[in-house]
């Protein structure tokens, strides 16, 4: 249909709907906005959240029960629905609030993992073994091919969702050593690397734009920040980015649309046993402190890293199929990064991927890897942020200094590695998923698995329930548009401006994030006041982010003011100091919106202030750090503000000078100097000075945020359009 004639029966809609509003501060028919009013879809379609808990309580049994909100979980929720099956999902905290909203943000096919299977096929060892080392080879090229099949099924079926990121892997020499990927014949890497990414074009039967080579000067123009002093060239390819929490609500509120039954803050505490076989699941419901079951022909167990721990619920003896490990990622100001370009350091120090990606006007720099037991509020480990920055600093120019105060926010997440219990002994562990059921509790589980392969996962889940169902559709999801499919357009950002009255950058937020439910946020829009934006209330400033969002965010289940500052929007993973600003203004409208009591708003506040700690900021916390070091621009930057004659040295004089913002009182500067001064010469050298303050405690990184005059530094917390 034509976009005028969508705009024209919008433009109706709008009038009956706003002749209706009661509310004296939303606009009005009388009022149009622009050119014209608009009405958005109306919300009736997706029950709010009580609705879903009074489905949960009286609509059993159900078909299928999915214990898991998370990608995977409610994947598998909607695979279900949509094949005619009764379903009901239940999630202990928000949709997506344990891993799938602390991801890299990638919806990547997997080069590393091309590489590393033909390194596996290319190693010594695999001549003792070679029927072996080709079935790890298939199975991993299998892996890859399939993650370019649900790559392209994202793009092209969820446009409002994910777009295309080109990635620069910058080389400053022909060879490397040592070896990327475990193997010698990768010291070729930068001469292999054009003809590796255009064979990885190829999985996706060049459907992805088309990587390319640019040299030095190109390079340079296209990621400025890039350390010129010797590159190249620059090998770029392309990879799928999307808001992973939001795509996760997405996929939950679509299950929602299709007849599903789903609830978040429901959690799980035993399961229902009928003839030693599973037949549903007690259930909390954490926001009226209710219990009740759950009954379901069939129960699924979509847990993440917490799988192994309800799988334990109906058989304590169960063997985990799950290890976890965590990986940090931490949020630089949008200047560390063009507005289009990302990186890939492919090597770097200890042998990770390191991506440095722009995301939502800001600079995300991750992932580590370490093997970890997951936590649900977790906080990132400073070591691990320590350690970011300073492989960020080996490719960034020495113009562009990457100093730990320039930590805007700072998460960790967790990266699961699945082993069927199942399986013949001797079974690796998996980069891939798995997907089992439990003999003793006939409970089918997920483990392992990835953003990419989401929608295939939860086919697989689903196949293996519908053994029971003998008529059980087959699956259909590689056809469904995710909520906000309906009424998106290329061109949807430019209406939202012209009728909507809301600033571009808003706008461009709003169909981005929102899809066609755009209309549904800007309905809600409470007037500025001015002239220009007519609507959209600021949220937090220099922010996309407007209050409406939140009125939205409590028809779409929100519960906290949590699953506003980390999944409806993404303030707190953004800038930990913005979203801290902002906590009160969310009270006051959640108070509204949900009827909250002064003691359930003092509750949510105290808990909304406690989480926002969870993501760090520009103050570093070396509590538990082992290394418990800064990066060199810190340090440079603390000496010479000690250092006030210039001499290259600190004496006993300016550090007491200093000891106001040092953090010490200042009758503890003899001791302080005499712990720097370790050669005893009367005078600390930038060696000793950064050997002390890295001994030191977290006080020094905390008072050194604030200037000599105890002012709090301005942290930035732009677009990034410095150098966009």
């Amino acid at each position: 249909m034509a976009a005028a004639a969508i705009l024209a029966r919008r433009c109706t809609r709008l009038s009956r709907r706003f002749a209706t509003i009661t509310d004296p501060a939303a606009p009005s028919f009388a009022a149009p906005i622009g050119a014209g009013s608009i009405t958005p879809p109306s919300l009736e379609r997706i029950p709010g959240r009580a609705a879903q808990v009074e489905r949960l309580k009286h609509d059993t049994p159900f078909d299928v029960v999915v214990v898991g909100g998370g990608c995977v979980g409610a994947g598998a929720a909607l695979d279900a629905a949509a094949r005619g099956l009764r379903v009901a999902l239940v999630e202990r905290g928000d949709y997506g609030s344990e891993t799938s909203s602390r991801s890299t943000k990638l919806l990547w096919a997997g080069i590393r993992y091309l590489a590393t299977a033909a390194a596996g096929l290319l190693r010594r060892e695999s001549l003792a073994q070679p029927m072996k080392a080709l079935r790890d080879f298939g199975s991993e090229f299998r892996m890859v091919l399939n993650c370019h099949r649900e790559r392209r099924f994202m793009i092209e079926q969820q446009p409002h969702l994910c777009h295309w990121m080109p990635i620069a892997l910058p080389f400053d020499r022909w060879w490397v050593s040592p070896a990327p990927f475990g193997h010698p014949l990768f010291s070729l890497f930068p001469v292999l690397s054009p003809l590796v990414t255009t064979f990885y074009d190829s999985l996706s039967s060049f459907t992805c734009p088309p990587s390319f080579v640019v040299g030095p000067k190109a390079a340079q123009r296209r990621f400025p920040q890039l350390q010129d002093k010797g590159l190249l060239f620059a090998t770029v390819f392309h990879e799928a980015m999307h808001d992973d929490a939001r795509t996760n609500i997405a996929i939950a509120l679509t299950a929602a649309e299709r007849g599903a039954a789903v609830a978040n803050y429901c959690e799980v505490t035993g399961l229902i046993k009928e003839n030693g076989r599973a037949a549903g699941v007690s259930v909390l419901d954490r926001v009226t402190s209710q219990r009740f079951d759950v009954r379901a022909k069939a129960v699924v167990f979509c847990g993440g890293p917490y799988t192994d721990a309800l799988r334990k619920l109906g058989d304590e003896k169960a063997e985990d199929a799950v290890a976890g490990a965590s990986g940090t990622h931490v949020v630089l100001p949008g200047y560390y990064c063009p507005r289009d370009q990302g990186l890939l350091d492919y090597n770097t120090s200890d042998g990770r991927f390191l991506f440095f990606l722009p995301w939502l006007g800001h600079t995300l720099v991750g992932t580590t890897d370490a093997p970890s037991a997951a936590e649900t509020r977790p906080t990132a480990p400073e070591d691990e942020v320590q350690w970011l920055l300073n492989e960020c600093s080996r490719y960034l120019s020495p113009d562009v200094r990457v100093s730990r105060k320039d930590v805007l926010s700072a998460w960790r997440g967790w990266r699961p590695l699945a082993r069927d219990p199942h399986a013949a002994p001797g079974a690796p562990a998996s980069r891939d998923h798995v997907i089992s059921r439990d003999p003793a509790t006939n409970v089918v589980f997920a483990a392992g698995g990835k953003w990419t392969t989401w929608r295939e996962m939860s086919e697989e889940l689903i196949d293996e329930v519908c053994v029971d169902f003998e008529n059980a559709e087959p699956c259909t999801t590689t056809s469904i548009g995710l909520l906000g499919r309906d009424g998106w357009e290329p061109t949807l950002a430019v209406q939202l401006v012209q009728h909507g009255g809301v600033r571009a950058e808003v706008a461009n937020h709003l169909a981005q994030a929102y899809g066609g439910r755009a209309w549904d946020v800007l309905a809600l829009a409470r007037p500025t006041g001015k002239r220009y934006p007519r609507f959209g209330i600021p949220l937090a400033e220099g922010y996309p982010y407007v209050e409406a969002e939140v009125r939205y965010a409590c028809r779409e289940h929100a519960v906290t003011i949590e699953d506003i500052l980390s999944r409806r929007t993404r303030l707190a993973f953004l800038n930990a100091e913005a979203a801290r600003d902002a906590v009160e203004r969310v009270a006051e409208i959640m108070s509204e919106e949900l009827g909250w009591t002064d003691e359930e708003r003092a509750k949510q506040l105290a808990h909304a202030y406690d989480y926002v700690k969870c993501f760090g900021g520009p103050i570093a916390d070396k509590t538990e750090a082992e290394l418990r070091t800064a990066t060199d621009a810190d340090l440079r930057e603390a000496f010479a503000r000690v250092d006030a004659d210039n001499s290259g040295y600190v004496s006993v004089d300016e550090l007491r000078r200093a000891a106001a913002f040092l953090g010490f009182p200042v009758d503890d500067s003899d001791a302080e100097f005499g712990k720097m001064d370790t050669n005893g010469d009367g005078k600390a050298s930038f060696e000793e000075f950064a050997q002390w303050w890295n001994a030191s405690d977290a006080r020094l990184s905390r008072q050194f945020a604030l200037d000599p005059g105890g002012k709090k530094r301005t942290q930035s917390n732009t677009s990034g359009a410095f150098l966009g």
